[in-house]
Parts: structure tokens; C-alpha cells; sequence
């Protein structure tokens, strides 16, 4: 059976690619550690879930790119964590609401949107560029 492994890289402007460790990332989620933003007041993270055969990176199971909002400090903004929780909450109240029968219910789908915004970035080319090169030189061989 194959086991897991997560890898973490940040965005550090446009077309740079850095590798993060799994404990750096760890102690930056927890608010102990900061890292750099770049330029916008929120780090991009890019996570990705790999299957792993002889402890050697056999695919990418699951590619996500998140962005978190900092302070100058580059930690954590205490107030982004409430603030998408409060929107994933209203996400699934409205979802699971009943309206009249005659009424198209979209409020989930406009919270949905705001919830995206807030919490994810998607790459530029030059984004996917380098991070191909820095996925395929960490695993050894072509994986992305």
C-alpha cells in the first residue's frame, strides 16, 4: 500500500518558488513563525498531497493553492481564520435552507465565490513554470 506525504511551497512573487518544511509550515499555521508576503498582505502556500512507493514520489495525489492573510509582522492574521470560518458556515447554512418553492436560492453560490477569494489564489504560467521545476527537481524526475 502506498504511503502519503504532503509537500509545501510558497509563493514568493510572481514566478518564484520556494520549498517550505513541513515544520515550518506547521509552526507558520500556528501563528509561531512568519513568512514573507508578497507584496499584498497575504502568503501564497501551494500544498500537495503525494503517494509514495520505496519512500520515493511515485504521483501527485491532490495539488491545492491557498493564500493567508498576514499582518506586517508576516504572522498569521488572527481575524482571516474567524472570518473564512464564518463564510464556510454561512456557505453550508444557505446551502441546506429551504426558500420558496418559486425563488432560485444562489445566496451559497455568492458566499461560495467570497469563501474562494478569500482563502485561494490561482497561478499565473509563470507560477506553474516554477513550480514544475521545483516539484520535478525535489521528487528527481518528471512528476508534474
Amino acid at each position: 500500500m502506498p504511503r502519503m506525504a504532503l509537500w509545501f511551497f510558497q509563493r514568493t512573487a510572481p514566478g518564484e518558488i520556494r520549498r517550505i518544511s513541513n515544520p515550518s509550515m506547521q509552526r507558520f499555521l500556528v501563528g509561531e513563525r512568519p513568512l514573507p508576503h508578497d507584496g499584498d498582505g497575504f502568503v501564497r502556500c501551494i500544498g500537495m498531497s503525494l503517494e509514495m512507493r520505496n519512500r520515493r514520489p511515485s504521483q501527485i495525489a491532490r495539488l491545492w493553492f491557498s493564500k493567508i492573510r498576514v499582518r506586517d509582522d508576516g504572522k498569521i492574521d488572527p481575524h482571516h481564520r474567524h472570518e473564512t470560518a464564518k463564510l464556510a458556515r454561512q456557505v453550508e447554512q444557505v446551502a441546506h435552507g429551504h426558500g420558496a418553492p418559486s425563488v432560485v436560492v444562489a445566496a451559497h453560490r455568492f458566499a461560495e465565490r467570497r469563501l474562494s477569494h478569500l482563502r485561494e489564489w490561482h497561478p499565473e504560467q509563470r507560477d506553474l513554470d516554477a513550480l514544475r521545476e521545483a516539484i520535478n527537481s525535489k521528487a528527481g524526475k518528471v512528476m508534474l
